[in-house]
């Protein structure tokens, strides 16, 4: 009854009643219903997965080192993939349905420091060592302990400093842009 409710009321853009969404989000957040979405959408999927290898780093090297000193070597190595296209939003992306981290291409240059690349890694890995929590329905994937570890990172401060300004410069092309 509260999947026609939520189904009819986003048909017709209209507020879904608060408990007919909550009957609706306790359901879909099941431990059944996450393994069969988990499992349709590796069946119906794919994922493009490249090389490692890149032009100007091999993100195996960085795991390998990145496992050994961050994660006591205890880290299971997912498929590791340099993004299809250049990206500019997106730097890096686990996928645990695939067992995937995929970097952007954007990155593989030698005019962005290998600590930096590393560190994206190591964010990706993060969340394999602290999975998405569920909280009263809701997914999140940046806990306070994920946080802390990410903090340990040797230059995490430049890496958020790094990020900020790539993200001025992306400020600034859409307003010119615009």
């Amino acid at each position: 009854r509260a999947l026609a409710f939520v189904l009819v009321a986003r048909l017709l853009g209209k507020r879904i009643p608060d408990v007919h969404n909550r009957v609706y989000q306790d359901y879909s957040v099941t431990p059944e219903v996450m393994r069969a979405s988990d499992l349709a959408r590796r069946r119906r999927g794919r994922k493009y997965i490249s090389s490692a290898q890149g032009e100007a780093y091999d993100l195996e090297k960085m795991f390998a080192k990145l496992n050994r000193r961050h994660f006591d070597g205890e880290l299971k190595k997912p498929a590791l993939t340099w993004s299809q296209r250049r990206t500019r939003n997106i730097l890096g992306h686990h996928d645990r349905v695939y067992d995937t981290v995929t970097i952007s291409k954007t990155l593989d240059s030698l005019d962005v420091p290998e600590w930096f690349v590393e560190y994206i890694l190591y964010h990706e890995l993060l969340h394999m060592k602290h999975p998405a929590r569920l909280i009263n329905g809701r997914r999140y994937y940046h806990t306070s302990a994920f946080r802390s570890d990410e903090r340990r990172f040797p230059h995490y401060d430049e890496a958020q400093q790094w990020l900020e300004r790539v993200a001025r410069q992306k400020r600034g092309q859409r307003a010119r842009a615009a």
